[in-house]
This record gives C-alpha cells, sequence and structure tokens, in this order.
C-alpha cells in the first residue's frame, strides 16, 4: 500500500485533445509540458491517455509498437522532458499500459499469424481449425493460419494470451500454463522500460480481463499480483492504477494501489450522474441522484461504496472520477452550479479522485462525427478550452484541427472562467486548495459514517480528535441540518448558518471541521 499517494487527485489528460504546440492541430508532449503547472492547481498525479506508435484506430487503445512514441505526439525526448519537469514541480506521470490486446500490425501478432510456429504463435489466443466451434467474440479468414483469433473489443485488437480460468476446449490454455508466462515476462519489460524512464506508474486498462472465463477476476488477480511483484523489486514505488470497477477485486486481491469506479458491473455510480438517456457510454434511463429534480437515489451507491472501502482499507484506495474518455461528459444537461455539488462531494469522499480534463470548466459533450474509433465517446475528447483565442486557445494553426472546437469555448473557457471568483474552475480550486490543507489529516482509512443518504447528502470523516463534516444539497429544494458542535467553516455555497444549524438552499454544500 502505497501511503504517499493517499491524498492524491488524478486528472486524466487526453492527449491528442491538450494543448498543440507545434501549431499542426493535434495536442502533443510539448504541449501537455507547457500545461503541468495549470494542471497542478488541481492534481498530483497525471495520467495520460495512449502515445505509443499506433494506427489510431481506436484512440491509441490499439498499440502497434510499446517502445515507440506516435510521431504525432512526439518523441521520446519528449517524454524525458515532460517527467523532469512534472517531477521538478511535484506530479507523479502515470501512462497507460494497454495490454490485454494489442493492434493487428504489431509485430507480435503479424508472426503470429503465420501458419509455421514461431515464437510468438502462443502470443495470441487461437482455436486450432478456422472451420472449428468457437463460442468466443473472434476473427475468421483473416491469417494464413489455421484458425481463428479471439479479440478484446474491435476486429483489429487481437487479444493477448493470458490463458482461461478452466480448459473447456483443446486449443485453450490454463492461465497457469506456462505458455502464458511468455506474455507475463513482456508486460514486465514493458513497465521496467518506463519506470526507467521516470514514469512514475500505469493506469491498466481492462485490467479485470486479462484471463477469460475470469469469475470475479480471481485469475487475473494472481497474474497481475505476479507480474507486479517482479516490477516493485526494483521499483517498489510504482503505482498501479486499475481500470476495473471493484475494488474490493483489484486493490484486495489484485495488488492494485487504485480502482476507479466505472458505468460497469454495479449501479452505484451511474445512479450518482450517469442515468438520463445519453449521458452513459450505453444506454441509460433514469434519474441521477445529483440532479436538480431530485429523484434519484443514493443507497445503491454508498451500499458499494462502503463495502468497498471496507474491503481495501490498509491495502490502497478507490477512485470516483468526473469521467473519462470512454464517457459522455458530465456536465451534459448540468448548470454550472450543479456541477459545483458533483465536485464537492467527489473531493470530499475518501477517495482519490480522478478529473477528467475539461470538466473543471464544464467542458460541453458534442454530437460530432466519429473518429478513431470512439464513436459516442468522440464528443468527449474535444479540445481543450483554454481561451478565446482562434481555436480556443488549443492550437495556433490556420488549417483544420484533429477533432473540432466546441461552439461555447468563448465564454466556457480557461482564461474567462479565471477572472469569475465564482466560477466552477475557481470554485475547484479552492476545494481543492482546501482538501491539500485540511484534508491531510483525513487520509481515505480514516473512520468514515454517512448521517445522510438523501437530499442533502452529508457525511464525516474522523481522525483522533478532529472530525470533516460534508453536506451536499444537488437538488432544488431547501433543508435545514445541524451543524457540529465547535465547527469551522472552511467553504459553503448557497447556505447560510445560524445558531449552530445550517439552512442550506437548492444546489448547495458546505463543508467543515471541528474538534471532538
Amino acid at each position: 500500500m502505497n501511503k504517499e499517494i493517499s491524498n492524491s487527485i488524478i486528472y486524466n489528460v487526453y492527449p491528442t485533445s491538450f494543448f498543440d504546440s507545434n501549431g499542426d492541430g493535434i495536442g502533443d508532449l510539448k504541449g501537455i509540458t507547457e500545461k503541468l503547472e495549470y494542471i497542478k492547481q488541481f492534481a498530483d498525479i497525471v495520467w495520460i491517455n495512449p502515445i505509443y506508435k499506433s494506427p489510431f484506430r481506436d484512440g491509441g487503445y490499439d498499440i502497434e509498437d510499446y517502445y515507440a512514441i506516435d510521431e504525432k505526439f512526439g518523441t521520446m525526448d519528449d517524454v524525458k522532458a515532460l517527467i523532469k519537469k512534472a517531477h521538478s514541480i511535484g506530479l507523479k506521470i502515470l501512462f497507460d499500459l494497454v495490454v490485454g490486446h494489442t493492434s493487428d500490425k504489431h509485430k507480435w501478432f503479424i508472426e503470429s499469424q503465420k501458419a509455421e510456429r514461431n515464437e510468438y504463435s502462443d502470443y495470441y489466443i487461437w482455436n486450432d481449425d478456422v472451420f472449428g466451434n468457437c463460442p468466443y467474440k473472434h476473427i475468421s479468414g483473416n491469417s494464413e493460419r489455421n484458425g481463428n483469433y479471439l479479440i478484446n473489443f474491435f476486429s483489429f485488437q487481437p487479444a493477448l494470451n493470458y490463458g482461461f480460468a478452466e480448459k473447456k476446449f483443446d486449443w485453450q490454455n490454463l492461465y497457469t500454463d506456462k505458455v502464458c508466462e511468455k506474455v507475463h515476462d513482456e508486460v514486465i519489460k514493458i513497465c521496467k522500460y518506463y519506470l526507467a524512464l521516470g514514469v512514475d506508474g500505469f493506469r491498466v486498462d481492462l485490467a479485470s480481463s486479462i484471463v477469460k472465463d475470469d469469475v470475479n477476476g480471481e485469475c487475473s488477480c494472481k497474474v497481475w499480483r505476479k507480474i507486479f511483484s517482479e516490477v516493485r523489486k526494483e521499483y517498489k514505488d510504482a503505482i498501479f492504477l486499475s481500470e476495473w470497477g471493484e475494488p474490493k477485486y483489484a486493490v484486495a486481491n489484485g495488488d492494485f494501489d487504485i480502482d476507479f469506479l466505472t458505468h460497469c458491473y454495479n449501479e452505484g455510480y451511474n445512479n450518482l450522474f450517469r442515468k438520463e438517456p445519453g449521458t452513459n457510454a450505453f444506454k441509460s434511463d433514469g434519474n441521477s441522484f445529483f440532479r436538480k429534480e431530485g429523484k434519484g437515489e443514493a443507497d445503491t451507491f454508498f451500499d458499494y461504496f462502503l463495502d468497498n472501502l471496507e474491503k481495501t482499507k490498509d491495502k490502497g484506495y478507490i477512485s470516483v472520477p468526473s469521467g473519462n474518455h470512454d464517457l459522455p461528459r458530465i456536465s451534459i444537461g448540468r448548470t454550472p452550479q450543479e456541477l459545483k455539488t458533483v465536485f464537492a462531494f467527489i473531493l470530499a469522499l475518501p477517495n482519490i479522485p480522478t478529473i477528467y480534463y475539461g470538466d473543471e470548466i464544464g467542458m460541453p459533450y458534442s454530437n460530432i462525427k466519429n473518429k478513431d474509433g470512439g464513436y459516442n465517446r468522440t464528443g468527449s475528447r474535444t479540445p481543450m478550452q483554454w481561451s478565446t483565442e482562434k481555436n480556443a486557445g488549443f492550437s495556433k494553426t490556420d488549417g483544420e484541427l484533429y477533432l473540432p472546437v466546441n461552439e461555447n469555448y468563448t465564454t466556457v473557457n480557461c482564461e474567462v472562467m479565471g477572472t469569475d471568483n465564482n466560477s466552477l474552475l475557481n470554485t475547484l480550486k479552492k476545494l481543492v486548495d482546501i482538501k491539500r490543507q485540511y484534508l491531510l489529516d483525513f487520509s481515505p482509512d480514516c473512520d468514515f459514517e454517512v448521517l445522510s443518504r438523501t437530499y442533502p447528502l452529508v457525511f464525516t470523516r474522523k481522525r483522533k480528535e478532529k472530525q470533516f463534516f460534508c453536506a451536499v444539497n444537488p437538488s432544488d429544494k431547501n433543508f435545514e441540518i445541524e451543524l457540529p458542535e465547535n465547527s469551522e467553516v472552511l467553504i459553503s455555497c448557497n447556505t447560510e448558518i445560524k445558531d449552530g444549524f445550517i439552512k442550506i438552499g437548492a444546489l448547495s454544500f458546505v463543508w467543515a471541521i471541528s474538534k471532538n
């Protein structure tokens, strides 16, 4: 358990759209480096989506070469410069570790497709007859090898071979078979290569699904434990953040440091923010708790969160994200005032929050044409809105941008919102500053008690004689609640505090601290 990161905040950068340093219309590594001081205002850890050489048919999650940087982003020297600058101002850098599959252009797969057996034949999952029974998602007739290969998602993403939890067909490998160790060794090698460059760790893509037919990820956890134990022999502080959505497995059993909640596996996260049609990666319907109409429920979330909090205690951490590259923007249908309540909640929970780039200014979601396999995710990957300048200050190009800038960039941007003390951007800055100043006493493994799961949400975090108090009302209704004795209000919004009571108005929140 890496306690050094316990009070961290993660900021997720989509590199194609963050900042273009050379005027070619595409974000790049030098652009991220230029903006690290900006990120430092909100975060301690920067997770950067894939920058490796790739055909970019799935936003870089189809990797052709793990040891080469895609030329659109820059060079390996740019990686080194980024890391050096980040470390100089106290930021940690996480790269995306995408090792559940590769691109079908990867040299491993090209060799694996050949009819003659070679050292890469077992790197991927193949059945033994192109006309044979294969009940898994697979591609047929695309190779000289007689067999079908399994894919994880798109047709050009062949699944790497970590084996199966149980063997049902002769062509399958058990996850414990020695032949699977070839891929394990490659993953260890990739991790050590970038950690040697100074990268602080990795966000691990599809972490729960490397071993196939794996109930609750038990077998995948065993593989990750093996990989991490080898990596940490040399890099004991390496950080591993999983895309799993079930911390009780990923952290408690898989030795990940952090697991972020997703829109899969449990409705808790969705019920908070992503129930309305169009607000989720999958089809959805219903009422989110964080809506001013006040029709949602938070019980499902807290049941899930508390269960995972208990099972990860002293082992690692949960992350609650505002969003990521796979989800529509959290701003859909929400005003800046509603988004303030979202951040007041996420930052106050005992977790390591993740902020998706642009969510700090309420960047909108755009229904735009598919690019790089984004489909309905593409609209969450538009250029960062820095200013009122051409191209929202993202790029100086006079040509076409990789993705179009949202039309509202002249009013929704960092420059304009930075001058308004009550803007979403400045409110988030204040919350982060207070979290950094006061919540050091309240790490995620402190005592956590939920006092109200309805409107308004009320909870406390306790450490020795101190208590942190949070109340958040994302609805348009008014309430009155009691403030704990001897409380110092750290920040509040749309509240009136008098005689030990809080009149908590519509779309409001309050943070306070007290000594018992």
